[in-house]
């Protein structure tokens, strides 16, 4: 699957580790981390729902 720019999978770090560094650096950078709650309302918010549910 090269030709279709996937790499073979024995080269990929498992995505646990992967989603741990992505959070390692983001807390590094000084962000905070999305509670349940809040990503539900960014989620909401990307689908244009936000303004109908807090109505």
């Amino acid at each position: 699957m090269e030709f279709l720019g996937l790499k073979n999978s024995a080269n990929k770090i498992p995505l646990g580790e992967r989603l741990q560094q992505i959070c390692t650096k983001i807390v590094a950078s000084g962000k905070h981390l999305l509670d349940e709650d809040e990503i539900e309302k960014e989620l909401a918010s990307r689908r244009g729902e936000l303004q109908s549910r807090e109505e």
